[in-house]
C-alpha cells in the first residue's frame, strides 16, 4: 500500500510518498480502508520530533497521520484518529488495522472528508468543555475560538446553552462570531483590561486552546474554572481557581456522539481545502502558514 512516511525529523523535507507492506490485523482489530485524512498542528510539530522527547516513538521510518475516515471490510462507515507517535501506527495510508474502541460509526450525511476533520478536534474540545463544566447560561471565554479546537469548543459550550465570548487575533475576528461568540477581544496585553471593561465581574471560564495561560486566567471571576489544551501553559492556583490541562485519547464512543451533534447541526466540520495525498507537501506547507481557520484533508 502507499503511505506517508517519515524518515527523518526533518518536517517536511522529511516526508516521502512510499510502498510499504500492508498492516498486518491484530487479534480483535478492524482492518479499514482509508478514505481521507486530515492534517493538523500536531502532524507538522510531530515530523520535527516534538513527540520523541515526551513518550512518542523515535523510530524512523514511521507512518505519519492521525485523523481519518473510511470503511471496514464488511463496508461499514467510520471515523476516528490514531495517536501516530505513541500507537506505531499512521493515518496517512491506504489502510489501518486499528482496537474497535477507536472507531466511530460515520453517519451517511457526513462524507469521509468531513468526518476526517473532526476526531481529535471535537475530542479534546469535548475534554475541555467538561473539564470546567460548561452549564446553561455560562459565560465562557474561548481563546483561539477560530481555530479547530477552539472553534468546536466555541460550538459545544453554545450547544449546552453557555454565552460564548472570544479572544482571537484580529483577522480571525468574523470566524469567532461566525461560530457562535457574541463578543470577540484581541488576544495582546490589553485582554484582562477589555473583557472586565465588558464583564465586571470577569467570565465563568476560560477554555484556553492556544496556550495564553496567565493572560487568560486573569479575566476568570473569583471561584471560576480554567482549563489549558497546552500543558506547559497551566497557570499557578489563584483566587479559588484551580487550572488544569487535557490530553486527547482515542475515544469511540465520545466521537460518536459528536457524530450525532454534527448531524443535528450543533457541530460542524470545516474543511478548507482538500488534495490527493500525492500533493501532501502542498498540504504541509499551507498548513505550516497557518491561519486557515480549517482543515487540510488527504484524500487515499
Amino acid at each position: 500500500m502507499r503511505a506517508l512516511v517519515l524518515n527523518s525529523f526533518d518536517g517536511i523535507d522529511g516526508l516521502e510518498l512510499s510502498e510499504v507492506d500492508d498492516p498486518e490485523t491484530g487479534e480483535g482489530e478492524v482492518p479499514i480502508t482509508v478514505r481521507a485524512a486530515a492534517l493538523g498542528p500536531w502532524d507538522l510539530s510531530g515530523a520535527k520530533g516534538a513527540f520523541k522527547d515526551v513518550g512518542g516513538s523515535g523510530d524512523l521510518p514511521q507512518i505519519q497521520g492521525w485523523d481519518f475516515a473510511g470503511e471496514t471490510d464488511q463496508g461499514e462507515r467510520v471515523f476516528g484518529f490514531v495517536a501516530s507517535p505513541f500507537m506505531g501506527i499512521g493515518s496517512f495510508a491506504e489502510k489501518l488495522s486499528v482496537p474497535p474502541a477507536v472507531l466511530a460509526g460515520l453517519p451517511e450525511e457526513i462524507s469521509f472528508e468531513d468526518g476526517a476533520a473532526l476526531p481529535v478536534a471535537a475530542l479534546t474540545a469535548r475534554l475541555l468543555v467538561n473539564h470546567v463544566h460548561v452549564s446553561k447560561d455560562d459565560l465562557v471565554l474561548v481563546t483561539g475560538a477560530a481555530g479547530g479546537v477552539g472553534g468546536s469548543a466555541v460550538q459545544q459550550c453554545r450547544a449546552a446553552g453557555a454565552r460564548v465570548v472570544a479572544a482571537v487575533r484580529a483577522k480571525d475576528a468574523d470566524a469567532a462570531r461566525e461560530l457562535g461568540a457574541e463578543e470577540v477581544f484581541e488576544t495582546g496585553p490589553d485582554l484582562e483590561a477589555e473583557v472586565r471593561e465588558k464583564y465586571t465581574d470577569g467570565v465563568d471560564a476560560c477554555i484556553d486552546t492556544i496556550g495564553l495561560g496567565d493572560q487568560a486566567i486573569v479575566c476568570v471571576r473569583d471561584g471560576g474554572n480554567f482549563v489549558t489544551s497546552v500543558p506547559s501553559s497551566v497557570p499557578d492556583t489563584q483566587r479559588g481557581i484551580y487550572p488544569g490541562s487535557v490530553q486527547v485519547q482515542p475515544d469511540g464512543p465520545s466521537l460518536a456522539q459528536l457524530a450525532t451533534r454534527v448531524v443535528e447541526g450543533d457541530l460542524t466540520a470545516r474543511v478548507v481545502k482538500t488534495l490527493p495525498i500525492d500533493e501532501f507537501k502542498q498540504g504541509y506547507e499551507l498548513l505550516a502558514q497557518g491561519g486557515l481557520g480549517g482543515k487540510i484533508v488527504f484524500t487515499m
